[in-house]
C-alpha cells in the first residue's frame, strides 16, 4: 500500500529473497514490498525489494504528484540507477506519452557534468518510466534544512555549476520549469547536478494546457509563470535566483502561511534585498541576485553567458575578504556595487487586473510544503582516503579559479596604469611636483611587476595542471595539487597588494595636487613681494604688468574651468536619467540644486540653470495632470493594447489609477506612463477653455522637454514648434532650453 499522499505505482512482489549476509533464502511473497524483514538464520535486517519490468526496486528515494522515484538495479545491464515511475493515468493519455517521449529524447541527448543524465525511458504495463543516473551525494534542500545558511563562496560555487548545466540545456532548447533546492543534487565529489530536465518543463506545460493551472513550487516560481504566461530560460534564472537567495539568507525571498499567499506576495511586491538579512555578503553577489529576481523578465540577465560572467566575478570577490568599511578599497567596491544595483532596479507590480490571474495549482513534489516546515539536515559524510583522481579533481577545480583571479587582477591593474599618463601630464604642468610623481611611478612599476608575476603564475599553473593530469604517481599528484593551491593563495596576496596600491596612487595624486596648489600660492606671493619692492620706482608699471599677467592666467584657466564645470552638469544630467524614467522630476530638480553652488563660470551657471528649469517644466506638467485628473476623470483615456480604460484618479507620488471592470481599479506607476500616453492625457486636459494659449504653450514645452530628456528628439522638436506657434513669445525660452533642436519657422 502506498503512503498517504503518494501516487499508486503498480509493482510485482518478490517471492523469495536471499539474505545479504548469510545467503539464507526466505519466502517473502506474503509480505509487502519495501517492508523490513529479519533473517531467521543470522538476524540481519533488510528491506524487501520489488520488481518493475527489467528493474529490481531496492528502496524509495522520493515521491511527487506524478509518480515515485526508486533506487533500482537494471537487471539487464547490472547497474544501479534512479528510476522514476509515473502513475498509470498518465500512461493512458496518448498525447502525454507521445510528448513525454519527445521531451525525454531531448533531455537524454544532453550530456553535461552538472545535469543528471537520462539513460532511457519506456512503459511497463501502461506506467511510463524514465531511467536516470543515480546521484547519491545528497540534495541542496537537505543541506539547508532547518534554516542553515551556506558559506557565500560555497553557495556561489554550487550555483555556478547549476548555471553551467542550465546553460547547456538551454543550448539544446530545454527549459527546466521547476528549479528549486530539491532538484539540485550532489555527486560523489560534491559537484552540483540538476535533475528532472525536460520532465519538469513538460509536466508544467501539460498542467497548464489541460487544466488552465500553473505548476511550480511557490517559493521559487517566476511571476510570469504564476500568472500563467509564457515562460523561457529567464523564468529558470528567476527560480535559480530565488534558490540562491534561500541558500544565502536561510529563508526564501517570499514566505507565507499558505502557498497562495506566498505567490500573491511575489506578484505584489519586489524581492527584498539580501543585505537586509545578510549584511556581510559581497555587494557583487547582492547585485547579481537582485537582477536575477527582477519581476520583469526583460530586466533579468539576457543569457546564461551574461549570468556566468557576473557569477564568476562574484565568486572571485567572495574569496577575497572584504576590507573594513572605512578603507578606500571597501568604498571603491561599494560604489561599483551601487552602480550595478542601480542598473538593475526592479519594476514593481502594484496590482492585478480583475480576472487576469489563472487558478493557481501548486504541484509540490514530495510533500514540499510539509518538508519546508521541518527538514532534517543530512549529517552523514564519508571520509575517504585521498586518491589520484581526487588530486586531479582538485587541480581541475583550482586552475579555473587561478585563471579567473588572474584576469580580475589584470582588470584591476589597468586603471592604475592609466593613472601614470595623468601623472606625467601633471608633472609637466607643475615641475615642482616631480617628487610626488616619482613616488607614483614607483607604484606603477610595482603594479607592472605584479601583473608580470600573475602571468608567470598562470603559465606555471597551466604546466603544473598538465603534469598533474598526466601523472600516475600519487605523491607527485599531491605535490602538484598543493602547488596549484599555493599559486592561488599567492595570487590572492597580489590582488590585495594591488588593491592597496589603488589607495596609495590616490593619495599620491592628492599630494601632487597639494604641491601644485602650494607652488601656485608661493609663486603668487613671490610676484606680490616683487611688485611691492618695485612699486617705489615703477609702481604704475608694476601694477599694469601684474594686471596683464593675471588677466592672461585667467584667460588661460577660464576654458579649462568652464569645461570641467560643464562636464559636471552633464554627469549630473546623466545620473538623473533614472529619475526622469520614473517621472520623479522633483528629485531631479533637487539634484541640480545641490550642484548649482559649485558652478563658478557664467556658462556653466547658465547651463545648470537651464537643465533645472527643464526639470521644473516637466514637474509642472505632472502636477497639471494630477490636478486635472483629480478634478475630472478622463473616460477611455488609458490605452492598453486594443482596449481602453477610464483614468479615474492620480497621485503625484504613486501614479495614475485606471478603472478595471465595474468597480475595480489598477494603479499604473508613473514609470508606466509612457511618452505617448502622457502627451495624450495632456492634450485632453489642455482643451479646457479656461486655459490660455500661454499656459498651453508652457505645458506643451514641458512635454517636449520630457521627450528631449528621454531621447525622443523628433517629438521634442515637433512639440517645441507647436509651443512656439501657440505663443511666439516663448521662443527665447525654447532656444535656451533646447538650443540644438529648435529652428524658427
Amino acid at each position: 500500500m502506498a503512503d498517504k499522499g503518494q501516487p499508486v505505482i503498480e509493482t510485482m512482489r518478490v517471492e523469495k529473497l536471499a539474505c545479504i549476509e548469510c545467503q539464507y533464502v526466505m519466502d517473502v511473497f506474503h509480505l509487502p514490498s519495501f517492508s523490513e524483514i529479519k533473517c531467521p538464520a543470522c538476524s540481519t535486517n533488510q528491506t524487501i525489494p520489488a520488481k518493475f519490468g527489467l528493474f529490481l526496486l531496492l528502496s524509495r528515494l522520493g515521491f511527487g504528484g506524478m509518480g515515485v522515484i526508486f533506487h533500482a538495479v537494471d537487471r539487464e545491464l547490472g547497474r544501479h540507477v534512479a528510476l522514476k515511475v509515473m502513475k498509470r493515468s498518465l500512461g493512458d493519455n496518448s498525447e502525454f506519452v507521445k510528448s513525454f517521449k519527445h521531451e525525454a529524447q531531448a533531455a537524454a541527448a544532453l550530456n553535461h557534468r552538472n545535469v543528471v543524465q537520462i539513460y532511457s525511458f519506456g512503459q511497463v504495463e501502461g506506467q511510463p518510466y524514465i531511467v536516470m543516473e543515480l546521484v547519491d551525494g545528497g540534495r541542496l534542500d537537505e543541506m539547508i534544512g532547518g534554516g542553515v545558511v551556506l558559506d557565500e563562496t560555497r553557495a556561489l560555487e554550487i550555483h555556478l555549476e547549476v548555471t553551467a548545466g542550465l546553460n547547456a540545456a538551454s543550448q539544446v532548447g530545454l527549459v527546466h520549469g521547476d528549479i528549486k533546492p530539491a532538484n539540485i543534487l550532489f555527486g560523489q565529489t560534491g559537484e552540483a547536478k540538476v535533475v528532472d530536465f525536460g520532465l519538469a518543463s513538460f509536466i508544467g506545460q501539460q498542467q497548464q494546457q489541460q487544466e488552465g493551472q500553473v505548476w511550480g513550487t511557490p517559493y521559487y516560481i517566476a511571476p510570469e509563470k504564476a500568472r500563467g504566461k509564457k515562460v523561457d530560460f529567464r523564468s529558470d534564472i528567476y527560480s535559480l535566483g530565488a534558490t540562491l537567495f534561500h541558500v544565502l539568507a536561510g529563508e526564501p525571498p517570499f514566505d507565507g502561511p499558505t502557498p497562495m499567499e506566498v505567490v500573491t506576495a511575489r506578484l505584489n511586491h519586489s524581492a527584498p534585498s539580501l543585505l537586509t538579512l545578510q549584511p556581510d555578503l559581497h555587494p557583487l553577489t547582492v547585485a547579481m541576485v537582485a537582477r536575477m529576481l527582477e519581476a520583469e523578465p526583460t530586466m533579468r540577465y539576457p543569457s546564461y553567458e551574461a549570468l556566468l560572467v557576473d557569477m564568476r566575478a562574484a565568486l572571485n570577490s567572495s574569496r577575497v575578504p572584504l576590507k573594513k568599511s572605512g578603507s578606500k578599497s571597501a568604498v571603491f567596491t561599494g560604489i561599483l556595487a551601487k552602480k550595478s544595483l542601480l542598473k538593475h532596479l526592479s519594476w514593481k507590480i502594484v496590482g492585478l487586473a480583475a480576472g487576469g490571474v489563472a487558478l493557481i495549482l501548486l504541484m509540490v513534489g514530495g510533500n514540499f510544503w510539509g518538508c519546508h516546515q521541518g527538514r532534517t539536515p543530512v549529517v552523514a559524510r564519508v571520509v575517504k582516503k585521498q586518491s589520484l583522481a581526487e588530486f586531479q579533481a582538485r587541480g581541475r577545480d583550482t586552475l579555473p579559479r587561478i585563471n579567473a583571479l588572474a584576469q580580475t587582477i589584470m582588470d584591476n591593474a589597468a586603471p592604475l596604469l592609466l593613472m601614470e599618463e595623468k601623472a606625467n601630464q601633471l608633472g609637466k604642468t607643475v615641475p615642482e611636483s616631480e617628487s610626488a610623481m616619482i613616488e607614483l611611478r614607483e607604484v606603477v612599476e610595482y603594479v607592472m611587476a605584479a601583473v608580470n608575476d600573475v602571468e608567470d603564475h598562470q603559465a606555471f599553473a597551466q604546466s603544473t595542471f598538465q603534469a598533474l593530469e598526466a601523472t600516475t604517481n600519487l605523491d607527485l599528484a599531491r605535490k602538484q595539487a598543493d602547488c596549484l593551491e599555493s599559486s592561488f593563495n599567492t595570487l590572492i596576496a597580489s590582488y590585495n597588494a594591488i588593491e592597496e596600491s589603488k589607495a596609495r596612487v590616490t593619495d599620491t595624486l592628492a599630494k601632487a595636487v597639494v604641491v601644485q596648489k602650494r607652488i601656485h600660492e608661493a609663486m603668487a606671493q613671490v610676484r606680490k613681494a616683487e611688485a611691492e619692492v618695485a612699486a617705489k620706482k615703477r609702481e604704475a608699471e608694476a601694477v599694469r604688468q601684474r594686471a596683464l599677467k593675471q588677466a592672461k592666467e585667467a584667460e588661460i584657466a577660464r576654458p579649462i574651468i568652464t569645461q570641467r564645470e560643464l562636464d559636471l552638469v552633464d554627469e549630473a544630467r546623466a545620473a538623473n536619467a533614472s529619475f526622469i524614467a520614473q517621472r520623479q522630476f522633483d528629485e531631479a530638480v533637487k539634484a541640480m540644486a545641490r550642484l548649482q553652488p559649485d558652478m563658478t563660470m557664467e556658462e556653466s551657471q547658465a547651463y545648470c540653470q537651464a537643465v533645472t528649469d527643464s526639470y521644473q517644466a516637466m514637474s509642472k506638467v505632472k502636477l497639471f495632470l494630477v490636478r486635472s485628473i483629480q478634478g475630472a476623470p478622463y473616460p477611455k483615456g488609458w490605452i492598453s493594447g486594443d482596449a481602453t480604460r477610464d483614468i479615474v484618479e492620480a497621485d503625484a507620488n504613486k501614479g495614475i489609477m485606471i478603472a478595471v471592470g465595474s468597480v475595480g481599479k489598477l494603479l499604473m506607476t508613473w514609470d508606466q506612463v509612457n511618452i505617448q500616453q502622457m502627451l495624450k492625457i495632456t492634450r485632453y486636459y489642455m482643451d479646457n477653455p479656461n486655459i490660455s494659449d500661454k499656459e498651453r504653450a508652457e505645458l506643451i514645452l514641458g512635454v517636449a522637454l520630457f521627450c528631449y530628456e528621454s531621447g525622443v528628439f523628433k517629438m521634442a522638436e515637433t512639440g517645441a514648434l507647436a509651443a512656439y506657434r501657440l505663443d511666439p513669445a516663448i521662443k527665447g525660452e525654447i532656444q535656451r532650453l533646447m538650443p540644438e533642436l529648435f529652428v524658427e519657422p
